[in-house]
């Protein structure tokens, strides 16, 4: 079987609509209203063959409809015209004066001797309906048209028939029924706005595509959008898949387990104010600090704009720009035609290959479009885009503030996309918290819930902890801990990885025990990480000093970093008021300091006496459960009487050890020693510890001393 010839149009994508382009030698009709571009089409195709053919020759033939020069003045606004080969190679002729007082038999002579005059492979009658209209007798109107395609097909030319014809011409005329090929334009309302159409009805030979294409005319002539076609079925990208793609947001990669597998697109939605572009903007910005390309697609913010937002993080957007890392395409919202951007987001990938994909906002972008069937449709294609260059893909999503429980503002992008992530908030008191949640992450592994999350001077950060990035899966077992006034009460040694809290009224020397603590490790290379939650920092310096060290020394060589909730810490203040803020900025110092690390926290009684029992029990179960470390050991204190003894068993549940530091009355326990203070285990996992009271003094420069032979036994 042979191959058809085919003559390329050079028409923009139109040649994949129609299978490779025209068959040689054909007689196609180029049909449509007027003013849908029939005849800068066919102008746009004579030209193009021109260019590419440097002996070829197109003849234009104009009838009753417009002057030849009407026609020349208005094709010489586009970029195809050709003023050196007008009229030399492409040829005008006006015939209408011929038609008017001959026959069609003889008017049939007169083009084929047109056309064995000029010897062109292209030709082009406009209007041939005018001939049509012009013509009483149906039969001999359908003789001409048969001996016009013959003869022309004898003659090697291909040619083209444009008419104003409707749909309805299409079945009755006899020029359709001679036709190897037919395109058809119109002008349609699509979503609000006038759009023109091209569709192949017919075309012999070729599997071409039945869909009317959109199209649009733009001072280079026409250009057909086949993003509807390109992006028609999803490809495979395996090994873009075995990649997960960092989002660079704390937090979130933990949340999925890593990142985002490459190809995928997820939608990022929310009411307005819950930080979307934000975090898009972060993500494309951590991608092109680490060398991937970002593009982002903005229909709500104009690029000195992002550029601005992004400086207020800190974040160089302009240099990354510079360097070809980043760029920002800026559509404004009155400007959206929803095919004609599609087929731009196409090319920018092309031309860019992006590895990050950001739209801002998917849901402003499909605003006009209120037909569910073509929003999935779209969202579908854009998905497509993102998959086929293997990248990752955000789609924003405005949704209605007064309907804040939706999961996208249209009700299908969720169902089509590969993930989805919610951005919310909540007041809770007299402030907003701001949410996170990975709602969907098809065929991979991710965190389920709402996660607290904060917009701050670096960017966004989710407060997010687990045990398994707290190091629980560590096998090795934990290193001794030295504390001097323990060394006689738990004979079997102190470990790390443990969780210790003291109890004690006011003035028994708690925080002396802290400091000791602390200190001992300092001295022996290990480092502290100290939160003073009773008295500001300043006051904490000096205090600790008494122990004869300098604490610059180990605050300089980053072994001590001590964190203050008074408002007076600056960097290192931590915000005690909420919980999920107060646990992850702990674990984010503790995250960076040496190892092994004492962490203490002196004392745990505002907190206590600021939240809920039950909200308090439970932060401190988790905080053990995530601080635990196997090269961390963790120290509280709390006055005693903070919490009623119903619900003292759940707190004590929480510590491996707890240690009460009280005045008892040793004459009434038949012992010497009236008005001396002692420290007592009162629980002891894991380890064996004299759980009976034994004395002990503050000294200066020693802290608590211990009376390790108060029982004679020692």
């Amino acid at each position: 079987m042979s191959n058809i010839k085919l003559v390329p149009t050079g028409v923009p994508n139109l040649d994949t609509v129609m299978g490779g382009g025209i068959p040689v030698y054909s007689l196609n009709i180029v049909a449509g209203q007027p003013g849908t571009g029939k005849t800068i089409l066919v102008q746009q195709m004579l030209f193009n063959h021109i260019r590419t053919n440097s002996a070829g020759k197109a003849l234009y033939l104009t009838t009753l409809s417009e002057p030849t020069l009407k026609v020349v003045r208005y094709m010489q606004c586009f970029s195809f015209f050709d003023a050196e080969v007008f009229g030399e190679r492409v040829i005008y002729q006006d015939i209408g004066p011929f038609i008017r007082q001959h026959s069609l038999a003889e008017l049939a002579d007169y083009i084929l001797n047109l056309v064995e005059k000029h010897q062109p492979q292209v030709l082009a009658i406009d209007s041939f309906k005018a001939i049509r209209d012009l013509s009483t007798d149906v039969s001999e109107f359908r003789r001409f048209c048969y001996d016009l395609s013959v003869r022309l097909a004898s003659a090697r030319c291909t040619a083209f028939l444009l008419g104003e014809y409707d749909r309805s011409d299409i079945a009755e005329g006899a020029e359709f029924a001679v036709a190897d090929g037919i395109l058809y334009l119109n002008i349609a309302l699509q979503e609000g706005e006038q759009s023109r159409f091209l569709q192949v009805y017919k075309l012999r030979g070729r599997a071409s595509e039945m869909v009317p294409c959109p199209f649009i005319i733009t001072e280079h002539g026409v250009r057909v959008l086949t993003s509807m076609l390109s992006l028609k079925r999803r490809e495979t990208a395996l090994e873009a898949e075995k990649q997960e793609i960092s989002t660079g947001i704390a937090g979130l990669d933990a949340i999925l387990r890593g990142g985002i597998p490459g190809g995928r697109s997820i939608l990022l939605s929310g009411v307005s104010g819950t930080g979307k572009t934000t975090l898009a903007l972060q993500f494309l910005i951590h991608g092109a600090q680490q060398g991937e390309k970002g593009l982002i697609i903005s229909f709500e913010e104009t690029a000195a704009r992002l550029h601005q937002i992004a400086q207020g993080f800190g974040w160089n957007s302009k240099e990354l720009e510079a360097k070809g890392l980043l760029r920002i395409v800026f559509i404004a919202q009155t400007d959206i035609r929803v095919e004609e951007h599609l087929e731009l987001m196409v090319q920018e990938v092309e031309r860019f290959q992006p590895a990050r994909i950001v739209m801002d906002s998917f849901s402003v972008f499909l605003h006009k479009v209120k037909d569910l069937g073509v929003q999935r449709e779209k969202t579908f294609q854009v998905a497509t885009l993102v998959q086929r260059a293997g990248a990752v893909g955000l789609l924003i999503s405005n949704i209605p503030a007064g309907d804040a429980h939706r999961l996208s503002r249209f009700g299908v992008e969720e169902t089509v996309l590969d993930g989805t992530i919610i951005l919310s908030t909540e007041i809770l008191g007299l402030q907003r918290k701001r949410y996170l949640e990975v709602y969907k992450m098809r065929a991979s592994d991710h965190v389920a819930g709402r996660h607290r999350m904060e917009i701050r001077k670096q960017g966004l950060e989710v407060f997010f902890l687990s045990v398994m990035e707290a190091g629980a899966t560590e096998t090795t077992a934990p290193q001794a801990l030295t504390f001097s006034p323990l060394k006689a009460i738990v004979p079997t040694g102190i470990l790390y990885g443990s969780a210790w809290l003291v109890r004690g009224d006011q003035g028994v020397g708690k925080t002396t025990l802290t400091q000791q603590f602390a200190m001992e490790g300092l001295r022996l290379g290990e480092s502290v990480l100290y939160l003073t939650t009773d008295a500001p920092a300043y006051l904490l310096r000096p205090q600790m000093e008494v122990f004869g060290s300098n604490i610059e020394s180990y605050l300089e060589s980053g072994h001590l970093r001590i964190l203050d909730t008074h408002a007076t810490a600056g960097e290192d203040f931590i915000d005690l008021t909420d919980m999920d803020r107060f646990l992850y900025d702990i674990e984010r110092h503790l995250r960076l300091i040496p190892k092994p690390c004492r962490l203490i926290i002196d004392s745990l009684t505002p907190l206590a006496i600021q939240y809920k029992i039950n909200d308090f029990i439970s932060f401190i179960e988790r905080k053990n459960r995530l601080l635990r470390r196997l090269d961390v050991a963790l120290l509280d204190t709390i006055l005693i009487k903070t919490l009623d003894e119903n619900v003292l068993y759940s707190l004590l549940n929480s510590y491996d050890t707890v240690l009460d530091v009280y005045i008892p009355n040793w004459g009434e326990m038949g012992q010497a020693g009236q008005g001396f203070r002692a420290l007592q285990v009162r629980k002891a996992r894991g380890t064996i510890a004299d759980t009976r009271p034994f004395p002990y003094t503050i000294r200066a420069g020693k802290g608590v001393v211990v009376q390790e032979n108060f029982y004679g036994d020692k």
